[in-house]
């Protein structure tokens, strides 16, 4: 038996249903996306999903998930292509929310902290030989769409004058991505393959819930805090950046800016906080913060990532009262 309090339970037929869409929702996209690369958004939240079950069910036995995921793609002779290590990580995840969900410890910030395979994933990926190629065929792919888009345009009866304007400033794009591209690709990544995982969780949840499991723990965003060993990632990231390891870079980047945009998250949730301990409805914040969000984006980044970082030293939400209520994360 789990240790989690039992919750309002939806309907079996209508947890069916919504597992039933989101998966018809990642099979879409899949089929937008090319080969090999489409195929994740359907294993990689089944693996989650799985591998969270099972451990919620089992404990450590739930590793059997990802153990048997990376002997297949040793099997199948995989080694050596990048898509496809992202399936067992992904589910390494899933087995480490399924054992701190027995243990009800599975807080915002906490379950931000239980990618953290994903993230030393990405830290490697650049320094992997195929890594180049992979940069090449992303170059060749934006060039191509690039390329399709301005035929689209010239088709259309654009002015001459226009036309020569767009291809310069689509090549202005072009260059300025192929020089952040090897350092920013493994950051994209990141942040795709944790939609997905969260969308795997989402499905463990409709499926938990089907099968009349309690249910998932959920998280409050004031309560978002990551973890000291965050830091050191981050630390570490800049470490890499400002040390003669030229080799390095995308690495330090990589973990400079994935540990960076959870303390920009930590920021927001100290923000949010704040403002209700004040009584400002959460309304109010939401449209607070997409409107600053909006109107000045690189400073809403680095303040917010300002503030998450001194948060970890300071410690903000401890003295600021409790506020009466308010909504949990979806």
């Amino acid at each position: 038996m789990t240790s989690i309090a039992e919750r309002a339970p939806l309907s079996r037929g209508r947890a069916w249903l919504r597992a039933t869409l989101l998966i018809a929702l990642l099979g879409s996209c899949a089929s937008l996306t090319a080969s090999p690369w489409g195929v994740l958004w359907l294993l990689v939240p089944v693996a989650v999903a799985l591998s969270l079950l099972l451990s919620w069910r089992f404990g450590v036995w739930g590793l059997a998930v990802p153990a048997a995921l990376a002997a297949g793609v040793l099997g199948l002779g995989h080694t050596a292509t990048p898509w496809a290590w992202w399936i067992p990580t992904a589910a390494l995840c899933g087995v480490w929310m399924g054992v701190r969900e027995e243990h009800a410890e599975g807080g915002s910030g906490s379950r931000a902290w239980m990618l953290l395979p994903l993230v030393l994933l990405a830290a490697v990926l650049p320094r992997t030989a195929h890594y180049p190629a992979m940069i090449a065929h992303v170059e060749t792919e934006m060039r191509r769409s690039d390329q399709e888009l301005m035929q689209m345009v010239r088709e259309g009866g654009t002015p001459t004058a226009r036309v020569a304007e767009l291809e310069h400033a689509f090549e202005e794009s072009l260059t300025t991505w192929q020089r952040a591209l090897p350092y920013a690709l493994p950051t994209l990544l990141f942040l795709w393959i944790a939609l997905l995982v969260y969308a795997g969780r989402s499905l463990s949840a409709r499926t938990a819930a089907a099968l009349r499991w309690p249910s998932l723990s959920r998280g409050r965003l004031r309560e978002w805090r990551l973890p000291d060993g965050a830091l050191w990632t981050f630390l570490a990231g800049l470490a890499l950046l400002l040390g003669p390891w030229p080799a390095w870079l995308a690495t330090g980047w990589t973990l400079l800016l994935n540990t960076g945009i959870g303390f920009c998250v930590q920021g927001v949730a100290v923000v949010e906080s704040w403002m209700l301990a004040r009584g400002v409805p959460s309304s109010i914040i939401a449209l607070t913060m997409l409107f600053v969000l909006a109107a000045a984006l690189p400073v809403f980044l680095l303040g917010s990532m300002a503030v998450g970082l001194s948060d970890v030293w300071l410690d903000f939400r401890r003295l600021e009262p409790a506020p009466a209520g308010n909504g949990e994360e979806n």
